[in-house]
């Protein structure tokens, strides 16, 4: 969201500064490229709507956005497992063109690298951590933890939600009560992102379980080497909310051999036999993230609260920050950083 702004803010010709918190750009959509032949996206994986949306963000007809995604097939294969039992189908018709489509050969941090980071890279300044902010005056003051002031116009808050939450950011005077009320009250899911590599593929393209869909989080495992120009057997698993807090008890060895025994159990010891090696992303042991999103079944009015501004000084743009139906994904984060910067030059 905070590149997406600062994107379209340079588009406009609007003056800017980004200040980012951690050492690098990316946020939560880091990418591993060490691990296999093919970037491993240890945050945002999938493109979840249509590919309108890469011309959407780029917001520039003469570009070509040469990006590689691939749609999942209905002949890919399902399984499900539960009680003992594991039933392997054909995904079939649950699938489009419109919806999880893989990334071939990149990712959402690659596209953006190529796309968007070149225009403002300049601008942007790291290792800055907001603490405070101060929108009294006709000017924003920010203060950063060392205690070094930013002064500006407007600013575009682009904070996860959880950092919000656990009052990282004073705030003077302090953020609405409606706001307050909704930082209190919402749920924030814990994640977590594992990454299996092995000698051979056992496994179907998604392995599904009674709790890989509830209110209190989702689990799946899937085929996370999808359509990539590689010969590496890489199986995914994805986890929030209780799911994740599940493997997140265990560390190092532990956290390698619980997920070795569980898929064991669940395909006949071939885990063990054939694993080579482990990557662990674990949302809420990073800083600047301390979890994964606002949960799925979060009331609407959540994520337009937050994304309402505040005296015209103080706007909100990010994945839970959102005027529409749908939140907790790249493309959210996108559209919000359009609304904010709509309404910040009008």
């Amino acid at each position: 969201a905070g590149m997406a702004t600062a994107y379209l803010l340079e588009q406009q010709g609007i003056s800017y500064q980004v200040l980012e918190a951690d050492t690098s750009y990316g946020g939560r959509f880091r990418t591993n490229t060490s691990y296999t032949a093919f970037p491993i996206p240890l945050g945002a994986e999938w493109l979840h709507v249509s590919r309108d949306e890469f011309t959407d963000i780029v917001n520039d007809p003469s570009v070509d956005v040469d990006t590689v995604t691939l749609p999942y097939s209905p002949n890919d294969t399902a399984g499900f497992y539960s009680n003992g039992s594991l039933a392997i189908t054909p995904v079939g018709s649950a699938v489009n063109d419109d919806q999880d489509q893989k990334f071939i050969g990149s990712s959402w941090f690659d596209f953006y690298e190529k796309f968007i980071v070149p225009s403002i890279r300049s601008n942007m300044q790291f290792n800055t951590q907001i603490t405070a902010i101060d929108y009294t005056a006709d000017k924003v003051i920010a203060t950063a933890n060392n205690g070094t002031t930013y002064e500006a116009d407007k600013l575009v808050l682009t904070v996860p939600f959880k950092l919000l939450q656990l009052r990282l950011v004073d705030f003077t005077p302090e953020l609405p009560a409606n706001k307050r009320n909704a930082l209190d009250k919402a749920t924030i899911w814990s994640g977590m992102k594992i990454f299996l590599k092995f000698t051979e593929e056992f496994y179907p393209t998604f392995l599904n379980f009674e709790d890989s869909e509830t209110s209190d989080g989702q689990r799946l495992y899937y085929d996370a080497a999808y359509g990539q120009n590689s010969a590496d057997n890489v199986l995914g698993l994805f986890a929030v909310g209780k799911q994740a807090e599940v493997y997140q008890q265990f560390k190092g060895e532990a956290l390698r051999d619980y997920v070795l025994q569980e898929l064991d159990e669940i395909f006949d010891v071939k885990a063990s036999a054939t694993f080579q090696d482990i990557l662990v992303q674990n949302r809420n042991e990073k800083p600047f993230a301390r979890a994964a999103y606002l949960t799925d079944q979060a009331s609407t009015p959540t994520s337009r609260v937050m994304a309402e501004s505040v005296n015209d000084k103080l706007y909100f743009a990010g994945c839970s920050y959102t005027q529409f139906t749908d939140w907790s994904s790249v493309h959210t984060a996108a559209r919000s950083a359009r609304d904010a910067v709509r309404e910040l030059i009008r």
